[in-house]
């Protein structure tokens, strides 16, 4: 009863892959590119071309290749412990350079850098095979994610749109109709969110073998990332059912007007104008999902967290939206005559 809308996902999700191909080809290119300056290898080996460096080369009972590195001239002192598959541990040793900072984390991929200063003395740890947060995919996979969404939500207005008296005559009822194509489309967006983490999966696997953090916020970010975009959906797909003759306009406009209505909530109420306009959009604000997305930010540790506690009640409010929308469309669905 939904073919023309999984005709619809198929094309999309076509045109996504191929996308995320020709990005995993450039990708590829960059790779070969710059191959011998974006491994930690090439800067062991830039470390021990140093005149008067010392290199000594030893292995550890279980098997761990360990590099010694002195450079008298710098003062620096770096022990490399190569664990294989699973990656190396880098400890540099060296004279404080920049006193500004007393500790410091960086993740780059699944390198995680940590640094820290001790009087005149700054060590650096390295670990070369660190596991990648999952919040990272997601958050690149809802961007995908919401532009389908866009691009999707409106199945219903398009049945209005010049045929409905065929679609009508469909022999199924107009509520099992419409789930299956919310439904249908919803299995689209997710799919373009699977697609586009394996598509950075890939690109990243170029560089490195990576290894995935589901853990924590990460487990959030993953549930998060699923049901904002279908929410987002539902919330465009009601308002095109209720708008069918302009749903290109609705469509067109929602971005524009979902970032608007953003930044006027950002007013400061400094006068009565200025306090009225902050008030209305902070009210229709709470009708967006897009509104209860929150941004992780990292700890004192390194690790990722939400800057807020109240992740529950946020996800909550997401599922409420997907069905209290979906249940908007599928009743004025069931309102429309032709």
């Amino acid at each position: 009863m939904n073919y023309v809308e999984w005709l619809r996902i198929r094309n999309c999700l076509r045109t996504v892959a191929i996308i995320l191909a020709i990005l995993v080809a450039l990708a590829v290119v960059l790779r070969i590119s710059v191959s011998r300056y974006m491994s930690p290898d090439a800067w062991i080996t830039h470390m021990t071309l140093d005149p008067g460096t010392k290199v000594t080369h030893t292995v550890l009972p279980d098997g761990t290749k360990r590099m010694i590195i002195d450079d008298p001239v710098d003062q620096t002192h770096a022990v490399i412990d190569d664990y294989g598959r699973a990656g190396k541990h880098i400890v540099v040793t060296e004279p404080t350079k920049h006193a500004e900072h007393e500790h410091n984390n960086i993740n780059v991929g699944s390198i995680h850098v940590t640094e820290s200063q001790h009087g005149s003395v700054t060590t650096t740890v390295i670990d070369t095979n660190g596991a990648v947060p999952m919040l990272y995919y997601m958050a690149l996979a809802d961007v995908v994610a919401l532009i389908v969404a866009t691009i999707l939500a409106a199945p219903l207005a398009r049945e209005v749109d010049g045929h409905l008296e065929i679609a009508l005559t469909k022999p199924c009822s107009r509520v099992r109709y419409a789930l299956g194509a919310i439904g249908v489309d919803a299995a689209g967006i997710i799919a373009a969110s699977l697609l586009t983490v394996i598509a950075f999966y890939l690109c990243q696997l170029l560089f490195e073998s990576p290894s995935l953090d589901f853990s924590g916020v990460n487990s959030r970010a993953i549930a998060m990332g699923i049901a904002v975009p279908v929410a987002w959906y539902a919330m465009l797909c009601a308002a095109t059912t209720w708008l069918r003759r302009g749903y290109v306009a609705v469509l067109g406009f929602a971005w524009p007007a979902a970032l608007l209505l953003g930044l006027l909530t950002l007013i400061p109420p400094g006068n009565v104008v200025a306090l009225f306009v902050h008030d209305i959009a902070w009210v229709l604000s709470r009708l967006d999902p897009l509104t209860y997305v929150s941004v992780a930010t990292p700890n004192n540790n390194g690790s990722m967290s939400y800057a807020d506690s109240n992740f529950p009640q946020r996800f909550a409010m997401q599922l409420v939206f997907i069905v209290v929308y979906g249940a908007l469309a599928v009743w004025q669905w069931q309102r429309v005559e032709a």
